[in-house]
Protein backbone atom coordinates (compact mmCIF):
# COMPACT_ATOMS: atom_id res chain seq x y z
CA UNK A 1 0.00 0.00 0.00
CA UNK A 2 1.51 3.50 -1.05
CA UNK A 3 0.44 6.82 0.26
CA UNK A 4 0.42 9.37 -2.89
CA UNK A 5 -2.88 10.76 -2.11
CA UNK A 6 -1.99 11.67 1.53
CA UNK A 7 1.46 13.34 0.36
CA UNK A 8 0.42 15.58 -2.48
CA UNK A 9 -2.97 16.81 -0.47
CA UNK A 10 -0.52 17.20 2.48
CA UNK A 11 1.94 18.98 0.55
CA UNK A 12 -0.40 21.23 -1.06
CA UNK A 13 -1.99 22.07 1.78
CA UNK A 14 0.82 23.25 3.63
CA UNK A 15 2.22 24.63 0.59
CA UNK A 16 -0.72 26.98 0.63
CA UNK A 17 -0.56 27.62 4.40
CA UNK A 18 3.35 28.04 4.80
CA UNK A 19 2.48 30.49 1.48
CA UNK A 20 1.30 33.06 3.96
CA UNK A 21 3.90 33.61 5.88
CA UNK A 22 6.82 32.82 3.59
CA UNK A 23 7.87 36.46 4.31
CA UNK A 24 8.74 36.28 7.79
CA UNK A 25 12.82 35.12 8.00
CA UNK A 26 13.57 33.38 10.88
CA UNK A 27 16.80 35.74 10.84
CA UNK A 28 19.73 34.09 12.90
CA UNK A 29 18.99 30.80 14.46
CA UNK A 30 20.52 31.82 17.98
CA UNK A 31 20.19 35.19 19.31
CA UNK A 32 22.37 36.83 21.71
CA UNK A 33 21.21 36.47 25.33
CA UNK A 34 20.19 40.57 25.57
CA UNK A 35 18.31 42.46 28.12
CA UNK A 36 15.03 43.62 27.75
CA UNK A 37 12.55 45.62 28.96
CA UNK A 38 9.44 43.96 30.49
CA UNK A 39 7.05 43.06 27.44
CA UNK A 40 3.42 43.74 28.10
CA UNK A 41 1.44 40.51 27.66
CA UNK A 42 -2.21 41.75 28.56
CA UNK A 43 -4.25 40.43 25.81
CA UNK A 44 -1.86 37.43 24.23
CA UNK A 45 -3.39 34.43 23.55
CA UNK A 46 -0.33 31.53 23.15
CA UNK A 47 -1.95 28.87 21.21
CA UNK A 48 -0.87 25.71 21.94
CA UNK A 49 -0.80 22.35 19.65
CA UNK A 50 -0.55 19.14 21.70
CA UNK A 51 -0.58 15.08 21.06
CA UNK A 52 -2.70 13.83 23.55
CA UNK A 53 -5.35 15.31 26.75
CA UNK A 54 -3.33 13.90 29.03
CA UNK A 55 -0.54 16.52 28.27
CA UNK A 56 -2.63 19.32 29.70
CA UNK A 57 -4.77 18.04 31.77
CA UNK A 58 -1.25 16.65 33.68
CA UNK A 59 0.40 20.37 33.94
CA UNK A 60 -3.08 21.64 34.80
CA UNK A 61 -3.35 19.53 37.41
CA UNK A 62 -0.02 21.70 38.80
CA UNK A 63 0.18 25.63 39.57
CA UNK A 64 2.79 25.67 37.06
CA UNK A 65 1.03 27.58 35.15
CA UNK A 66 -1.07 29.78 37.19
CA UNK A 67 -1.02 33.04 36.81
CA UNK A 68 0.47 33.54 32.97
CA UNK A 69 0.32 37.34 32.05
CA UNK A 70 -0.96 35.90 28.55
CA UNK A 71 -3.72 33.17 28.24
CA UNK A 72 -3.11 29.33 26.76
CA UNK A 73 -5.63 28.21 23.87
CA UNK A 74 -5.39 24.57 23.63
CA UNK A 75 -5.49 22.42 20.34
CA UNK A 76 -5.69 18.72 20.18
CA UNK A 77 -4.27 17.44 17.22
CA UNK A 78 -3.68 14.10 15.84
CA UNK A 79 -0.05 13.79 14.13
CA UNK A 80 2.74 15.37 12.58
CA UNK A 81 0.92 15.97 9.07
CA UNK A 82 -2.10 18.08 10.49
CA UNK A 83 0.22 19.79 12.98
CA UNK A 84 2.51 21.29 10.43
CA UNK A 85 -0.36 22.57 8.53
CA UNK A 86 -1.82 23.92 11.72
CA UNK A 87 1.86 25.81 12.40
CA UNK A 88 2.17 27.16 8.59
CA UNK A 89 -1.36 28.02 8.47
CA UNK A 90 -0.98 29.93 11.69
CA UNK A 91 -4.09 27.67 13.61
CA UNK A 92 -1.09 27.56 16.28
CA UNK A 93 1.39 29.23 17.19
CA UNK A 94 3.98 26.69 19.32
CA UNK A 95 3.31 22.54 19.33
CA UNK A 96 4.39 20.90 22.68
CA UNK A 97 5.40 17.25 21.46
CA UNK A 98 5.82 17.31 17.59
CA UNK A 99 8.06 15.36 15.97
CA UNK A 100 11.55 16.92 15.94
CA UNK A 101 11.86 15.38 12.27
CA UNK A 102 8.78 16.86 11.06
CA UNK A 103 10.32 20.39 10.04
CA UNK A 104 12.89 19.45 8.46
CA UNK A 105 11.06 16.68 5.91
CA UNK A 106 8.85 19.53 5.36
CA UNK A 107 11.95 21.61 4.22
CA UNK A 108 12.84 18.97 2.06
CA UNK A 109 9.45 18.22 0.66
CA UNK A 110 9.48 21.84 -0.52
CA UNK A 111 10.05 22.84 -3.77
CA UNK A 112 13.67 23.65 -2.30
CA UNK A 113 15.10 23.02 1.02
CA UNK A 114 14.40 25.90 3.44
CA UNK A 115 17.35 28.17 4.62
CA UNK A 116 17.83 29.73 8.21
CA UNK A 117 16.65 32.46 6.98
CA UNK A 118 13.38 31.99 5.43
CA UNK A 119 12.48 28.24 7.02
CA UNK A 120 8.55 29.05 8.10
CA UNK A 121 9.09 26.72 11.24
CA UNK A 122 11.76 26.47 13.64
CA UNK A 123 12.67 23.49 16.65
CA UNK A 124 13.10 25.87 19.40
CA UNK A 125 13.59 22.91 22.54
CA UNK A 126 13.86 19.31 22.42
CA UNK A 127 11.75 16.83 24.77
CA UNK A 128 14.85 14.10 26.12
CA UNK A 129 13.52 11.16 27.70
CA UNK A 130 14.82 10.72 31.43
CA UNK A 131 15.60 7.13 31.15
CA UNK A 132 15.99 5.85 27.76
CA UNK A 133 17.41 2.84 28.37
CA UNK A 134 14.32 1.20 30.41
CA UNK A 135 11.47 3.60 29.44
CA UNK A 136 12.18 4.80 25.19
CA UNK A 137 9.53 7.85 24.51
CA UNK A 138 8.53 5.07 21.17
CA UNK A 139 9.76 1.39 20.12
CA UNK A 140 8.54 -1.29 17.53
CA UNK A 141 6.39 -3.42 18.66
CA UNK A 142 4.03 -6.47 17.23
CA UNK A 143 1.19 -8.33 17.87
CA UNK A 144 1.57 -11.29 20.33
CA UNK A 145 -0.59 -13.82 17.82
CA UNK A 146 1.74 -13.14 14.45
CA UNK A 147 4.71 -14.99 16.13
CA UNK A 148 7.36 -12.10 15.13
CA UNK A 149 10.58 -11.87 16.73
CA UNK A 150 12.64 -9.31 15.63
CA UNK A 151 12.48 -7.05 12.89
CA UNK A 152 13.39 -9.13 10.26
CA UNK A 153 10.17 -11.27 10.85
CA UNK A 154 8.20 -8.13 9.33
CA UNK A 155 9.14 -9.30 5.90
CA UNK A 156 5.74 -9.83 4.42
CA UNK A 157 3.91 -8.66 7.59
CA UNK A 158 1.22 -5.77 7.70
CA UNK A 159 3.46 -3.10 8.93
CA UNK A 160 1.20 0.54 10.19
CA UNK A 161 2.67 4.00 10.84
CA UNK A 162 1.65 7.59 10.31
CA UNK A 163 3.15 9.42 7.35
CA UNK A 164 5.38 12.38 8.25
CA UNK A 165 6.99 12.40 12.22
CA UNK A 166 8.98 10.24 13.74
CA UNK A 167 6.72 6.92 14.08
CA UNK A 168 7.41 7.35 10.44
CA UNK A 169 10.61 7.77 10.69
CA UNK A 170 11.10 4.97 13.11
CA UNK A 171 9.10 2.90 10.84
CA UNK A 172 11.86 3.50 8.43
CA UNK A 173 15.37 2.95 10.30
CA UNK A 174 13.74 -0.47 11.31
CA UNK A 175 13.50 -1.83 8.18
CA UNK A 176 16.95 -0.66 7.39
CA UNK A 177 18.14 -1.91 10.30
CA UNK A 178 16.96 -5.59 9.28
CA UNK A 179 17.96 -5.11 5.33
CA UNK A 180 14.26 -4.62 4.63
CA UNK A 181 12.21 -1.64 3.14
CA UNK A 182 8.91 -0.57 2.38
CA UNK A 183 8.46 -2.98 -0.63
CA UNK A 184 9.34 -5.55 1.60
CA UNK A 185 6.45 -5.28 3.58
CA UNK A 186 2.64 -4.07 3.38
CA UNK A 187 2.46 -0.80 4.80
CA UNK A 188 -0.84 0.41 6.25
CA UNK A 189 -1.30 3.96 6.27
CA UNK A 190 -3.07 4.95 9.87
CA UNK A 191 -3.87 8.23 11.83
CA UNK A 192 -1.85 8.63 15.27
CA UNK A 193 -4.65 7.78 17.63
CA UNK A 194 -5.47 4.73 15.49
CA UNK A 195 -2.06 3.17 14.53
CA UNK A 196 -1.89 1.95 18.57
CA UNK A 197 -5.45 0.84 19.02
CA UNK A 198 -4.93 -0.90 15.73
CA UNK A 199 -1.88 -2.78 16.72
CA UNK A 200 -3.79 -3.60 20.39
CA UNK A 201 -6.89 -5.08 18.24
CA UNK A 202 -4.56 -7.67 15.77
CA UNK A 203 -6.01 -5.41 13.00
CA UNK A 204 -2.02 -4.89 11.69
CA UNK A 205 0.88 -6.99 12.81
CA UNK A 206 3.19 -4.84 13.44
CA UNK A 207 3.73 -0.82 13.77
CA UNK A 208 6.09 2.05 15.49
CA UNK A 209 4.54 3.33 18.58
CA UNK A 210 4.53 5.52 21.57
CA UNK A 211 5.24 3.30 24.83
CA UNK A 212 3.45 5.48 26.98
CA UNK A 213 -0.25 4.74 24.21
CA UNK A 214 0.47 0.80 24.43
CA UNK A 215 1.28 0.50 28.21
CA UNK A 216 -0.88 -1.59 28.88
CA UNK A 217 -0.57 -3.60 26.14
CA UNK A 218 3.23 -4.83 26.60
CA UNK A 219 2.20 -4.79 30.52
CA UNK A 220 -0.07 -8.02 29.45
CA UNK A 221 1.72 -9.16 27.03
CA UNK A 222 -0.54 -8.60 24.07
CA UNK A 223 2.20 -6.69 21.97
CA UNK A 224 5.82 -8.42 21.98
CA UNK A 225 8.73 -5.35 21.98
CA UNK A 226 10.97 -5.80 19.22
CA UNK A 227 13.27 -2.87 19.60
CA UNK A 228 13.38 0.09 20.86
CA UNK A 229 13.88 3.51 19.01
CA UNK A 230 17.45 4.74 20.63
CA UNK A 231 18.27 0.48 18.98
CA UNK A 232 18.36 2.02 15.40
CA UNK A 233 19.80 5.08 15.50
CA UNK A 234 16.79 7.48 16.64
CA UNK A 235 17.62 9.58 19.31
CA UNK A 236 13.99 9.05 20.67
CA UNK A 237 13.46 13.47 21.23
CA UNK A 238 10.14 14.83 20.12
CA UNK A 239 10.22 19.03 20.22
CA UNK A 240 8.67 22.34 21.25
CA UNK A 241 8.22 23.90 17.68
CA UNK A 242 7.27 27.36 16.74
CA UNK A 243 5.78 28.96 13.69
CA UNK A 244 8.68 31.70 13.10
CA UNK A 245 6.35 34.41 12.56
CA UNK A 246 5.12 33.84 16.33
CA UNK A 247 9.07 34.10 17.49
CA UNK A 248 9.10 37.37 15.19
CA UNK A 249 6.29 38.67 16.98
CA UNK A 250 7.72 40.37 20.13
CA UNK A 251 5.11 40.00 22.30
CA UNK A 252 4.37 36.38 21.33
CA UNK A 253 8.22 35.48 21.82
CA UNK A 254 7.89 37.08 24.93
CA UNK A 255 5.14 34.97 26.24
CA UNK A 256 7.05 31.10 24.62
CA UNK A 257 9.95 32.33 26.32
CA UNK A 258 8.23 32.55 30.07
CA UNK A 259 5.76 29.58 28.55
CA UNK A 260 8.86 27.35 28.29
CA UNK A 261 10.39 28.30 31.41
CA UNK A 262 7.17 26.90 33.13
CA UNK A 263 7.49 23.70 30.99
CA UNK A 264 10.90 23.00 32.05
CA UNK A 265 10.00 23.44 35.68
CA UNK A 266 7.05 21.23 35.12
CA UNK A 267 8.84 18.74 33.75
CA UNK A 268 11.67 18.93 36.64
CA UNK A 269 8.98 18.65 39.10
CA UNK A 270 6.71 15.56 37.34
CA UNK A 271 10.29 13.51 37.00
CA UNK A 272 10.04 12.95 40.16
CA UNK A 273 6.24 12.87 41.42
CA UNK A 274 5.36 10.04 38.81
CA UNK A 275 2.56 8.72 41.13
CA UNK A 276 1.08 12.13 40.72
CA UNK A 277 1.32 12.48 36.92
CA UNK A 278 0.25 8.77 36.55
CA UNK A 279 -3.55 9.82 37.81
CA UNK A 280 -3.88 11.78 34.62
CA UNK A 281 -2.99 8.94 32.82
CA UNK A 282 -6.15 6.47 34.67
CA UNK A 283 -8.81 9.57 33.75
CA UNK A 284 -8.09 10.30 30.33
CA UNK A 285 -6.58 7.04 29.61
CA UNK A 286 -8.65 4.78 31.52
CA UNK A 287 -5.73 2.92 32.45
CA UNK A 288 -5.34 0.97 35.70
CA UNK A 289 -3.12 2.40 38.10
CA UNK A 290 -0.32 -0.24 37.77
CA UNK A 291 -0.17 0.72 33.75
CA UNK A 292 -0.71 4.96 34.33
CA UNK A 293 2.35 4.42 36.55
CA UNK A 294 3.99 2.83 33.57
CA UNK A 295 2.93 5.35 31.08
CA UNK A 296 3.72 8.48 33.47
CA UNK A 297 7.24 6.81 33.51
CA UNK A 298 7.51 6.35 30.06
CA UNK A 299 6.73 9.82 29.35
CA UNK A 300 9.12 11.46 31.73
CA UNK A 301 11.04 13.50 29.83
CA UNK A 302 13.09 16.99 30.64
CA UNK A 303 13.04 20.16 28.06
CA UNK A 304 16.80 20.03 26.98
CA UNK A 305 18.08 23.60 24.12
CA UNK A 306 18.79 22.91 20.89
CA UNK A 307 21.35 25.00 20.31
CA UNK A 308 24.74 24.01 18.32
CA UNK A 309 27.34 22.23 20.36
CA UNK A 310 24.63 20.53 22.61
CA UNK A 311 24.42 16.80 23.18
CA UNK A 312 20.50 17.32 21.57
CA UNK A 313 21.66 18.99 18.38
CA UNK A 314 24.79 16.81 17.94
CA UNK A 315 22.14 13.56 18.07
CA UNK A 316 19.89 15.28 15.95
CA UNK A 317 22.36 15.80 13.25
CA UNK A 318 23.52 12.27 13.38
CA UNK A 319 19.49 11.03 13.11
CA UNK A 320 18.99 13.04 10.05
CA UNK A 321 21.79 11.91 8.10
CA UNK A 322 20.79 8.28 8.49
CA UNK A 323 16.97 9.45 7.97
CA UNK A 324 18.22 10.87 4.38
CA UNK A 325 19.84 7.63 3.79
CA UNK A 326 16.76 5.48 4.97
CA UNK A 327 14.53 7.80 2.66
CA UNK A 328 12.43 9.48 5.18
CA UNK A 329 13.33 12.64 3.62
CA UNK A 330 13.25 12.92 -0.10
CA UNK A 331 16.65 14.90 -0.02
CA UNK A 332 19.47 15.53 2.39
CA UNK A 333 18.53 18.29 4.15
CA UNK A 334 20.94 20.73 7.05
CA UNK A 335 18.75 20.43 10.64
CA UNK A 336 20.81 23.82 11.72
CA UNK A 337 18.22 25.51 9.32
CA UNK A 338 15.16 24.38 11.19
CA UNK A 339 16.29 25.33 14.94
CA UNK A 340 16.10 28.80 16.94
CA UNK A 341 17.87 28.41 19.73
CA UNK A 342 16.75 31.94 21.36
CA UNK A 343 15.22 30.23 24.29
CA UNK A 344 18.42 28.58 25.97
CA UNK A 345 18.72 30.57 28.59
CA UNK A 346 15.15 30.02 29.41
CA UNK A 347 15.15 26.79 29.48
CA UNK A 348 18.84 26.09 31.33
CA UNK A 349 17.48 28.80 33.91
CA UNK A 350 13.63 26.40 34.45
CA UNK A 351 15.69 23.29 34.59
CA UNK A 352 17.70 24.78 37.41
CA UNK A 353 14.83 25.85 39.19
CA UNK A 354 13.68 24.36 42.72
CA UNK A 355 10.31 22.94 42.50
CA UNK A 356 8.38 21.77 45.79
Amino acid sequence: MTAPTFRLSRRRALGLALGSIAAAHAGAAIRPAVAAPPVDLNGVTLRIGIFEDVTRDAIEATDFLKGTPYKIQWARLNGAGPTVQALGGNAIDISWGLSDTAPAKASSEDRQNWTAENAPLKVIALLKPIDSQNFSNSLIAAHKSTGIKSLADLKGKTYAFNEGGNIHALALLGLANAGLTLKDVQPRLLTYDATSTALIAGAVNAAPVSRARVADALADGTLVELVRDIDVGFPGYVSVTARTAALNDPRLEAAIGDFLGRLARYLQWASTRQEETAKSYVKTQQLNEKDALFAARSKTVTLIPVNPGSEGYDKEIVATRLLAEAGFYPRPVDFATVIDARFTDAIVSGNKATTN
